[in-house]
């Protein structure tokens, strides 16, 4: 039972001073996200709001581009509520369109343009999207009931005359279903202006700082680097399309634009502090004042590298969900987290989210005891977008605050002594890739769509050096079994890449435990990858390929690598990539971009690159100094 008198949930207690929002005053769970926009614009309205490479686009700039867009959007018939899909790549226009929509009164619905054209017109459909702000490039994506505008329009002085108040829709997010079908997180403004009106509480952006965006818009924490540092009268700066996976290129833009903020994943934050600890000298980081990690659990071993590579710099820690409006509690980690184990503490809810531990019959549980993470306030979403049933099992009635409701997240945590609280993992089949929540059910209702599977099971497992989705299937026929690679191209053309298995394993039959389910413990490790003979398989060769290879083995987890093999076909992926490049610039001492491994991914094409900067450096060296670049170096 409880201690008597002990306060076992809290409210975020962060008062938001109103001299924070210059005109606009103490921001307002009434008034909709774009206008905190518009309020700023008015006050710095020739100051940079946007810089991509060396383009800038002032505050009244952007806003009358907006405005411009929005008339548009009313013209093609959006109304208030109604939502509006944006698939743009990172670019003035994304940001045009982002703020154009949300003018129209609309909700914007953001759409990667890598994912599977499939996968676009189920989430369009679902979403009921009837018009879409799309680059010409990407227009082809689109179904064809959907009206196309590009993002350019003429400038317009005054938006619409639409009123989204606090309670419209601001967005709606799809994450991954356990059904097998995507959910829509459909949001409101109220809870995103409460979650900007915290980080700038919390930061305290000023007019002339400079925010770097880096996040898939497809990520909701990208609102927060654009809504905030534009609603703050700062500067947001644009990292190029695709540039977000390489660490390199993200430390070059935080160094070039002076950027005092940052946010990003733990799996990418470690892979910066790899390249800051290779070369302390190379970036000048003294602007950056804060770095907030989210959407996994923070490693205490990132935190003390962290501390020691960065210690002018705060880090933070958050935690939350979609449903949620971003995040919902705020941990600033310091010399005691670095002494910790596991993961780092998620902390003290945020201003206007409430958070409590809670058993099975929705009941507080006592400190340092496990319980299941339910949070309620301002930020809690509408629910999912036409799914009532999946509404009612997330969202229900908040039993401490009548009238109020109550989100369970599925995360389990506990709480400390001084409030704080501790996550510990998940109570279903929901797990993190790179930051990105997937629902194991939807991989393995996709792989039950081939004909030739009869059930499926999906698992995280490590591999290599990462944590990789791994499936298993049964056949239909035992005559006629599947084959993995063939499943994998299937699931690639209905599913976004990281929910795509890195390995496929085929058994006769699901081990089962004593209830006749699938006793997921018990499935194998997954085998070889080649086939049993070597038909087909070249083997590298030349020390750049046989490098390259032996890289990639220990990386993936694979017994061999042969010339021919494409990295995202064994199992690679983006942060993978990452520290490739990384291995590559330590072996031969050359800059192997990121973006390099997406457009060649095979052995014998990546080592033709590494042997064209190899002859470029080598003109200017000597005999020496080339045998030594050339002798027997690790590969790690």
């Amino acid at each position: 039972m409880p201690l008597p008198g002990l306060v076992l949930s809290w409210w975020g207690t962060a008062v938001i001073d109103p001299g924070e929002w210059a005109r606009a005053g103490s921001p307002s769970a009434e008034r909709g996200l774009h206008l905190l926009v518009a309020d700023r614009a008015a006050d710095c309205a020739d100051r940079p709001a946007l810089v991509h490479g060396d383009t800038r686009l002032t505050h009244a700039e952007l806003d009358a581009r907006a405005n411009g867009l929005a008339h548009r959007l009313v013209a093609a018939g959006v109304r208030v509520d109604d939502v509006v899909g944006l698939c743009v790549d990172r670019s003035f226009g994304m940001v045009v369109g982002l703020l154009a929509i949300l003018k129209a009164g609309g909700a914007y619905l953001p759409l990667d343009p890598e994912l599977p054209p499939a996968r676009i017109e189920r989430i369009t459909t679902a979403a009921n999207a009837r018009a879409c702000v799309v680059a010409e490039r990407h227009r082809a994506l689109l179904p064809g009931h959907v009206t196309a505008l590009a993002p350019e329009a003429e400038p317009a002085p005054t938006p619409p005359d639409r009123r989204a108040a606090g309670d419209n829709l601001v967005s709606v997010y799809f994450t991954s279903g356990s059904t097998g079908v995507p959910k829509g997180v459909a949001s409101s403004h109220a809870g995103w202006v409460n979650r900007m009106a915290w980080s700038q509480r919390a930061h305290r952006l000023a007019p002339g700082d400079t925010v770097l965006h880096k996040t898939t818009l497809t990520f909701d924490d990208a609102a927060l680097e654009l809504f905030w540092p534009l609603a703050a009268g700062a500067r947001v700066a644009l990292l190029d399309p695709g540039a977000h996976r390489d660490p390199i290129a993200v430390l070059d833009a935080l160094h070039r634009h002076r950027s005092v903020y940052l946010q990003v994943v733990p799996t990418m934050l470690a892979a910066l502090l790899d390249e800051i600890a290779r070369d302390r000298d190379r970036w000048d980081l003294s602007a950056l004042r804060d770095v907030t990690s989210s959407g996994e659990a923070l490693p205490t071993t990132t935190v003390r590298r962290f501390l020691d590579l960065l210690p002018s710099t705060r880090l933070h820690n958050t935690w939350g969900a979609t449903e949620v409006s971003i995040d919902s509690t705020n941990h600033t980690c310091g010399p005691a987290d670095a002494e910790d184990t596991g993961a780092a503490s998620v902390g003290l809810p945020m201003t206007g989210n409430h958070v409590r531990v809670l058993d099975a019959e929705l009941r507080e549980v006592p400190l340092g005891e496990v319980g299941d993470l339910h949070i309620s306030g301002v930020g809690l979403a509408r629910g999912y977008l036409g799914d009532p049933a999946a509404t009612a099992a997330a969202f229900g009635p908040d039993p401490f605050e009548p009238g109020g409701r109550l989100y369970r997240t599925g995360d389990r945590g506990y709480r400390r002594p001084d409030g704080t609280v501790k996550f510990v993992g998940r109570d279903d089949h929901q797990v993190k890739i790179r930051g990105m929540r997937v629902e194991l059910g939807e991989v393995e209702a996709a792989l039950r769509r081939s004909p030739l599977v009869r059930d499926a099971a999906v698992l995280l497992r490590r591999l290599g050096e990462a944590d990789q989705l791994v499936g298993y299937v049964t056949p239909a026929d035992a005559q006629e079994p599947p084959r993995p690679e063939p499943l994998r191209d299937a699931l690639a053309d209905w599913l976004p890449a990281h929910m795509v298995p890195a390995r496929v394993v085929v058994l006769d039959a699901f081990p089962l435990n004593a209830n006749g389910k699938v006793d997921r413990a018990r499935l194998p490790e997954p085998g070889p990858l080649a086939d049993a003979d070597d038909a087909g398989f070249t083997p590298p060769s030349g020390p750049a390929q046989e490098a390259i290879a032996a890289m990639w083995r220990e990386l993936l987890g694979v017994p061999r690598v042969g010339a021919d093999d494409d990295f995202f076909d064994l199992g690679g992926h983006s942060l993978l990539a990452t520290r490739f490049t990384a291995r590559v610039r330590h072996r031969f001492d050359v800059e192997l971009p990121v973006r390099v491994v997406f457009d060649r991914p095979v052995v014998a094409e990546l080592a033709e690159e590494v042997e064209a900067l190899l002859a470029a450096k080598i003109q200017d060296m000597s005999d020496d100094q080339v045998r030594a670049l050339l002798g027997d170096r690790s590969t790690r």
